[in-house]
């Protein structure tokens, strides 16, 4: 399914809806008459959107099991390890099981990304000049990989990566971020400590914290402070001291002369780094940057740090200690290995515990990948508008809002940003191939919800589907449109 901008859809040309602005009981009663409009625009009515999420997590999870089949606990498994998944998808991976399946998703170093890779657009990093039509170009090429590829827990790490080791547009240039992308890609499941003496060296990472600026003599403490408070141990576990002789130690990489945003190779200048000896962390040597990283990563608070993070991203948020301590275990005795700690995720109960279930609302660039993917999509026509409206809704892949990232949860659900999300989902469902969605409503519900939904929910649904049947597109919107999608 493609996403086209234009004349494509059955009507006559329109501006995409998520340019024009919708109120909210219209955006979900759009097309719908009466009760079954109501029914749905009732959900969402309340001034306390994620109130409403809440209620519908809440209803979901009644069951004291809601992965009552292979299939449901598969979809939940492409939902969190990827973007989602077509009808047929869903089918082959359910057939293999969901233990096989998450063995399939884990090895996908093993499977082939020719045909993802032939249909991308070509991409020189030496030719993006600063502006928005680059950074269009990087977003709708990444949206295209996430939507496409077959390798999706690939392209999940890769966006994890985005939102902790942080780096945007806002100061590095738009080629650095594509080869940043292209490193967090690399190291996606790989020993932490190796990801971090890269991106340390990263141009994008460099000029984003400014340890290009970063001379012995003067010694820039931004990376350094990073480094400690968001991407190991945590605030507590350091003193300013600390700080200041992990700045000393960074000192030395430059990204040369001239416009710094334009260089794509750090180089390590021995006139420009601190020799002396550092005292760090109770530790003294005459440290390098590596150095630094070789002491961090190994620290208990590092483990637990990052094995919480990781947790929450897969599965649901503030995991209990036991798991966390379980998690932490395996990355020291694994050697920092990234990979054995998601897989150890994916393999738990707790992954397919009742609140793992819709436990999250889906960030943006889910809702928009999972949705496009699930619709079938086959190539790039419409992903520049996609990509716009998925900024509308709250991120815009390449400039988290700070160093911390995107804050994610309930703050990707607001009333604006629910109707940019909702008039996305309508103009997609409006030049969706039916045969790719379904046509019925269960096989809607089956393909996007788990078959899943509230009693509500499905009242209105049922509603809509005895009047409007003969337009599956008005159907697929209001599947699109509620609650239980929004829900990862």
């Amino acid at each position: 399914m493609d996403v086209p901008a234009g004349p494509t859809a059955p009507s006559p040309p329109i501006a995409p809806l998520w340019r024009r602005p919708l109120a909210r009981r219209t955006a979900l009663a759009a097309g719908a008459a009466g009760a079954a409009g109501l029914a749905l625009a009732a959900l969402w009515r309340s001034g306390d959107l994620t109130h409403a999420l809440e209620h519908v997590q809440d209803l979901t999870h009644g069951d004291s099991q809601p992965f009552t089949s292979q299939r449901v606990k598969v979809a939940h498994l492409l939902r969190r390890a990827g973007f989602g998944a077509t009808a047929a998808e869903l089918d082959r991976y359910a057939a293999m099981g969901a233990s096989a399946a998450t063995a399939a998703v884990l090895a996908y170093q093993t499977t082939s990304n020719a045909a993802l890779e032939a249909q991308l657009p070509a991409v020189d990093p030496t030719g993006l000049a600063r502006g928005a039509a680059s950074a269009s170009k990087l977003q709708s090429w990444w949206l295209q990989r996430m939507v496409g590829t077959a390798r999706p827990l690939e392209e999940k790490m890769t966006l994890f990566w985005h939102g902790l080791l942080t780096s945007g547009l806002d100061k590095a240039g738009p080629g650095q971020l594509y080869v940043q992308n292209q490193l967090f890609r690399t190291h996606a499941l790989g020993n932490f400590d190796d990801l971090l003496k890269a991106v340390s060296k990263d141009p994008a990472m460099m000029v984003y914290l400014d340890t290009e600026t970063n001379r012995v003599g003067r010694p820039n403490e931004n990376y350094a402070r990073e480094l400690m408070e968001l991407f190991t141990t945590g605030i507590g576990h350091y003193t300013e001291d600390d700080v200041r002789e992990s700045a000393r130690a960074f000192t030395g990489w430059t990204l040369g002369r001239g416009n710094v945003r334009a260089s794509l190779q750090s180089t390590f200048k021995p006139r420009l780094h601190d020799p002396g000896v550092k005292t760090f962390m109770g530790r003294s040597g005459a440290f390098n940057g590596d150095d630094i990283v070789d002491v961090l990563v190994p620290l208990r608070a590092t483990a637990e740090r990052l094995c919480t993070r990781l947790f929450t991203f897969f599965a649901y948020p503030n995991p209990e200690r036991a798991i966390v301590q379980h998690l932490a275990d395996t990355f020291q005795q694994k050697r920092y290995n990234v990979g054995a700690v998601v897989k150890e995720i994916l393999g738990m109960d707790a992954f397919y515990a009742p609140k793992a279930y819709r436990a999250m609302p889906k960030s943006p660039a889910e809702y928009v990948a999972q949705m496009i993917r699930g619709l079938g999509h086959s190539g790039p026509a419409g992903l520049p508008a996609a990509a716009a409206a998925l900024a509308q809704m709250g991120q815009v892949l390449f400039y988290p809002p700070n160093v911390a990232g995107w804050p994610g949860a309930s703050s990707w659900i607001n009333s604006s940003a629910l109707l940019t999300r909702l008039n996305f989902a309508n103009s997609v469902a409006g030049l969706a191939s039916t045969g790719a969605a379904g046509k019925t409503l269960d096989q809607m519900l089956a393909t996007f919800v788990d078959s899943n939904v509230t009693a509500s929910t499905r009242s209105g649904l049922e509603q809509l589907a005895s009047t409007h049947g003969n337009d599956p597109s008005t159907l697929l919107y209001f599947v699109l449109a509620t609650p239980e999608y929004q829900l990862n």
